[in-house]
């Protein structure tokens, strides 16, 4: 079968334009992923991803970019994915990112892609696992995912991503009620930025009130917790060594492969969901309108789940529920 993406060879010569096409190609054509999932795939080279999140303000874009340059001046090659809010307007990314980070654009060794978060809800765009893949298969060696600004629930860099670093600053109110639960439970390494602020001593005494509470599960152990001040650049060289030093620990200990295969197994559900969707709305044709079905089901008082058996028995298909009681029932 013919592709119907034109520029792949320029893409394994090592073509700037044409990774930034295949990737604008995942965001706006779905129908194309598959092709481009089955391409990229076995060209994956290993790359770390490194998700940097936090609330709204930290200094993500700032920690983001002095990490890329300190891991550029070690030679690396180094991918930036940087999700920005959805423009109510146009639906594209703010930039506001990108606007952070002028220093690294045009530097061969650096690659930055905005993404807006569209439909996203979890701090990234639905797409960012694949321009990820897309971004190692080109040769990036590390990979940095920064997210929009984020709550405790806002978790989806932790399917995303093979170390997670929380950012947060001093003076931002009841830390605790904050970060009692949620994403401080996945991060693999605390940064304080901006501690040059006021209330640094307050922030690190609550969270070592958290953890001594055990705000983690129990297999994953109490990450590090540093300070730094980005904009000031200080604290970024102790930041990227720490994070080397997680890296081949858990290189080492076999963890970053079942990252891998996690993110392969998440991937296998959702594809295998959207095709028995779309087969099943196929077969159902109109009666698979799910607005349609929400106000008849309102109108008459009826369970989803009889919906579901009723259209299921319209296109010889079958479906088990359980109910309350553990009786199950065609």
């Amino acid at each position: 079968m013919k592709s119907k993406i034109e520029f792949w060879d320029d893409f394994f010569k090592g073509s700037r334009l044409a990774c930034a096409r295949l990737i604008t190609k995942v965001e706006n054509a779905p129908a194309l992923v598959p092709e481009i999932r089955d391409r990229i795939i076995p060209c994956l080279r290993g790359a770390v991803r490194i998700g940097i999140t936090g609330p709204p303000g930290v200094g993500k874009s700032t920690v983001t970019a002095s990490l890329a340059g300190l891991a550029v001046k070690a030679g690396r090659k180094i991918g930036i994915i940087a999700v920005d809010p959805s423009s109510p307007f146009t639906g594209g990314a703010f930039l506001g990112d990108r606007v952070r980070m002028q220093n690294l654009i045009g530097n061969p060794n650096v690659f930055i892609r905005s993404q807006a978060s569209r439909e996203g809800h979890g701090g990234l765009s639905p797409t960012t696992p694949y321009v990820a893949d897309i971004l190692d298969a080109f040769g990036f060696e590390r990979i940095l995912i920064e997210t929009v600004g984020v709550g405790q629930a806002e978790l989806d860099v932790l399917g995303c991503a093979d170390l997670v670093v929380l950012v947060l600053q001093p003076g931002t109110g009841d830390v605790i009620q904050a970060l009692k639960a949620g994403i401080i439970e996945v991060a693999d390494l605390i940064l304080v930025n901006k501690a040059d602020m006021p209330g640094l001593e307050s922030l690190l005494d609550a969270l070592k009130f958290l953890f001594d509470m055990n705000a983690r599960p129990k297999a994953k152990p109490i990450p590090p917790i540093l300070t730094a001040s980005a904009l000031n650049d200080q604290g970024i060289d102790e930041l990227q060594a720490e994070l080397e030093k997680l890296i081949e620990g858990q290189a080492s200990s076999g963890f970053l492969k079942q990252k891998k295969l996690a993110r392969l197994e998440g991937e296998i559900k959702a594809a295998i969901q959207n095709e028995i969707w779309e087969k099943f709305r196929a077969a159902a044709g109109p009666e698979a309108d799910i607005a349609e079905a929400a106000k008849r089901l309102d109108d008459d008082g009826r369970s989803p789940y009889d919906y579901i058996r009723d259209l299921g028995r319209r296109v010889s298909l079958k479906f088990t529920t359980e109910n309350p009681h553990g009786e199950h029932r065609p």
